[in-house]
């Protein structure tokens, strides 16, 4: 029988017709399995090879350098030629060159062929009766080795187990390979072997669909190994880290847990999952181009513990089963969070009948908006703090015939995980836009409307033409609508994005950044995007007025878009502190229930819109229910306990600490020992709206004086939550304080035991102070002149004189006065006086008051 064989010609031929034919590298290649070739001279005679072969009982083939390329001698063929049938074989051919005896050329293969091409091209050269036992391999500098066939198969055979088990593209475990694990703990369980505690995590990517869709799946595929590679990365030894299918990881780990341990594992996890993947796109032109993609994950845990037995499993399969349940309820509520499974969540799993339901509700949704039938809803934005009406948000609503009122966040996920969000936010722009259009009697014309646009339609090429055509046929003036961008953290080429906005806004229309503070919206937006306005989210607003920390943050956000240029609204504004809270921070405009709710057209809207003119609702200089104090305030925050939980970033410049060095440490630590002896004499949490100053030690050694406003804010049953204080820097007036108060002992004695009348006022003739002479002199008490006026106290014929003279004095015309005049006594009679008064300066040299000497005198008619 003669072996295979292959021509040079041939040789080519096959090589690249394996190199195309499986250019992977499924079950390694050559060079890993070949051995190096016995050569031998092409001039063997056949009685030297047997020679060989009788030698060497391992060797198995040896290669000829053969005039048209290598030749494989197999040791079986070899043996069965020169035998025979008849056994005379060896005497007929002893001296027969070998290579006349082959009459077909060998597989010769280049090393990096992989084995899965080499076994593919030895099954397909096969004859009927033919056994190669061996492939030539061949290097490009011509040596030469040989890969037997046994060790082809074999070495596939392992790859093609290893693919069973595994994910080719992340090359982890896959489903099969978990529930081949969880069977086999399930035996040892079976056969009395120890009892075992698991936690298994279920882990499902949120918006991957969107990476597919927006950047081919070559991007998605490099997002899943990343992501793999991320799992791996945070994954502890012994842990079982596997690709479940699509976008659905899991990891089962076999050592003990607690809830809290498994919690912050699943956070850690939806952490990695939110952290921004780096793909490369190809695009049309063949360029390669890098985009930074973000997406999130849901994670659901469950645990296998004996000593928790309201989620005791006794099979491991339940276990993968109720943390998908827990994913699920995680997806639910948001996404991009975690949840821990309880039995509970089996009563909200989704089964094919929520399945139907959805595909039904999709085909009536379609349907909708075919027909028109969907409503558009409108809520007031009113200006701060006037509380006038500037415009309105537009808000689609379904209410179906079947289904009853489908909430906006069933139906709008829907929409935009089918597609129909294309046509329906096309629907909604119209609709808003035509009915700004053609505003109702009373109605200021002026009102802008603002619509959400989902990151699916600003993804289409169309998409300006879209908005400039409602424009355009609606009549509607661009700059009266305003676009509102959700879900920013869902935009895949940011570049692209704000092209598409810049045209817009050249056109005149305005755009807002929506749910500010949420998801992944970063000020990377607030500068990359042509925005016009930013709205705060209501999950920041709802405690503005409760919280320091919230009110902080939102007092964080208004500064920074007025620093950018931007307008700021609030959403979801519920009272009246609230919106006075939001005042206090300056934020420009609101809307939410407080305002008005979402209406359909109607009378009713009709009558708010209508709201442009009176008086303004809110004090702008009024006091706010969180106090957050000026710029060169200092503002604390801290527990009943005085724990220091917040501090400004004025701390560094009043008390010489930083924030972070100031939160965490204790109020009285920062105290004069006297001024914290007197609080340490409250009782714990006895806190009260007040005023006082207290001495406090600077970093640098000094004392310092803070005038401080404490306010304490308290939960429903009156229990305090946390205390503000407002404090500012008097070190200085209480200084000049002291200096006063230790000279004014010394002035005292000269200004009040004086025989001569005295009297000092301000430069508005108020009495600040007043001697015992010259308070007998006109019948009172030096307290009950304090704070009149000395023209109450001059005769009316003298008064013109007296205010000339003051004038004189306030103006710096003159520095002193004499002069005679007439007080009223208060017995009714007239104390006819000689006046000397003079200018007294402040410490900064300023003309602050106005002395007066007061002696008797005898007034001749």
């Amino acid at each position: 029988m003669a072996t295979l064989g292959i021509s040079p010609t041939a040789s080519s031929a096959v090589l690249e017709w394996v190199r195309d034919g499986a250019g992977n590298t499924t079950g390694g290649l050559l060079s890993d399995v070949c051995v190096p070739a016995l050569l031998v001279a092409a001039s063997i005679r056949a009685e030297d090879v047997d020679e060989l072969f009788r030698g060497d009982a391992a060797l198995r083939c040896v290669v000829l350098h053969g005039p048209d390329g290598p030749v494989l001698v197999d040791r079986s063929w070899f043996e069965m030629t020169i035998t025979g049938r008849l056994g005379y074989g060896r005497l007929l051919h002893a001296s027969t060159a070998v290579l006349d005896l082959i009459s077909e050329p060998s597989l010769v293969l280049a090393h990096d062929c992989t084995v899965a091409a080499a076994a593919s091209a030895v099954i397909a050269r096969r004859v009927p009766g033919g056994a190669a036992s061996a492939v030539v391999v061949q290097w490009p500098d011509g040596t030469l080795g040989v890969a037997h066939v046994s060790t082809l198969f074999e070495q596939l055979a392992r790859q093609y187990a290893y693919q069973s088990w595994h994910d080719p593209l992340t090359m982890l475990p896959n489903r099969r390979y978990l529930m081949d694990q969880i069977r086999l703990m399930e035996l040892q369980l079976a056969s009395g072997g120890d009892s075992w505690q698991a936690v298994l995590f279920y882990i499902d990517l949120d918006r991957f669909k969107d990476i597919n869709d927006l950047l081919g799946h070559s991007a998605g595929d490099q997002v899943l190994a990343q992501f793999a590679a991320r799992l791996l990365s945070v994954s502890r030894a012994g842990d079982i880290v596997v690709r479940l299918g699509g976008d659905e990881f899991a990891i089962l780990t076999a050592a003990p847990l607690t809830v809290a341990q498994s919690g912050a594992i699943a956070a850690r996890l939806v952490l990695e999952a939110a952290a921004p993947f780096v793909v490369d796109v190809t695009d049309s032109t063949g360029t390669v181009q890098e985009h930074t993609v973000t997406i999130g994950a849901s994670v659901g845990v469950a645990h296998s513990d004996p000593a928790r037995p309201s989620v005791l499993v006794t099979s491991l399969e339940v276990l993968l089963k109720q943390a998908d349940i827990a994913m699920y309820r995680a997806k639910e509520h948001g996404r991009g969070r975690a949840a821990h499974y309880d039995p509970q969540m089996r009563a909200g799993l989704e089964t094919t009948e929520t399945t139907t339901a959805r595909r039904r509700m999709e085909r009536r949704l379609r349907a909708a908006i075919e027909h028109g039938t969907l409503t558009v809803h409108y809520q007031p934005v009113v200006a701060l703090p006037s509380g006038r009406v500037t415009g309105v948000e537009a808000l689609a609503r379904w209410h179906d015939p079947a289904l009853g009122n489908v909430p906006p966040d069933q139906f709008i996920p829907l929409a935009e995980d089918t597609g129909l969000i294309l046509d329906l936010g096309e629907w909604v722009l119209r609709a808003a836009c035509r009915e700004a259009a053609r505003p109702a009697e009373g109605v200021d014309t002026g009102l802008t409307v603002a619509v959400n646009v989902s990151p699916v339609q600003l993804t289409q090429p169309g998409f300006v033409a879209v908005v400039l055509g409602a424009l355009r046929d609606t009549g509607l003036a661009p700059h009266r609508l305003c676009l509102e961008i959700t879900e920013t953290a869902a935009i895949s080429d940011l570049e692209v994005t704000a092209s598409r906005l810049r045209e817009l806004r050249s056109h005149g229309v305005g755009i807002a950044l929506d749910d500010f503070g949420t998801g992944h919206s970063s000020l990377t937006m607030l500068r990359a995007l042509p925005l016009t306005i930013v709205k705060i989210d209501r999950s920041f607003v709802e405690n503005v007025a409760r919280s320091a920390q919230d009110a902080v943050l939102v007092r964080m956000v208004i500064e920074t878009a007025h620093t950018l240029g931007l307008e700021v609204c609030a959403e979801g504004i519920e009272d009246a502190d609230q919106a006075r809270q939001l005042v206090a921070l300056g934020c420009d405009t609101a809307q939410g229930w407080y305002f008005g709710m979402p209406e359909p057209p109607s009378e009713r809207l009709t009558q708010s819109l209508r709201a442009t003119v009176g008086p303004d609702m809110f004090d702008a200089a009024g006091p706010a229910p969180v106090p957050l104090g000026a710029t060169d305030e200092l503002v604390l925050v801290t527990t009943a306990a005085r724990l220091i939980t917040y501090a400004s970033s004025t701390s560094s410049a009043l008390v010489g600490w930083t924030p972070q060095q100031l939160v965490g440490t204790y109020l009285l630590d920062h105290l004069h020992p006297e001024s914290a002896a007197h609080l340490s004499a409250l009782e714990p949490g006895a806190f009260h709206d007040g005023h006082a100053t207290h001495r406090v030690q600077h970093r640098d050694g000094t004392d310092r004086w803070l005038d401080t406003r404490t306010k304490a804010l308290r939960e429903a049953d009156g229990t305090i939550r946390e205390v503000i204080s407002v404090c500012r820097d008097v070190t200085a007036t209480t200084h000049v304080q002291a200096a006063l108060a230790d000279s004014e002992e010394k002035f005292q004695c000269a200004f009040d035991d004086s025989p001569t009348g005295m009297v000092l006022s301000g430069l508005d003739g108020q009495i600040v102070r007043a001697n015992p002479a010259f308070a007998a002199m006109i019948g009172h008490s030096p307290t009950q002149l304090v704070g009149r006026s000395i023209a109450e106290l001059t005769h009316p014929d003298d008064l013109a004189l007296d205010r000339a003279n003051l004038r004189e004095l306030t103006t710096g015309a003159a520095t002193r006065h004499e002069l005679t005049k007439r007080h009223n006594h208060r017995d009714g009679s007239q104390v006819t006086v000689n006046v000397r008064a003079s200018v007294m300066r402040d410490r900064s040299g300023n003309r602050a008051y106005v002395i007066a000497h007061v002696t008797r005198a005898t007034r001749n008619g």
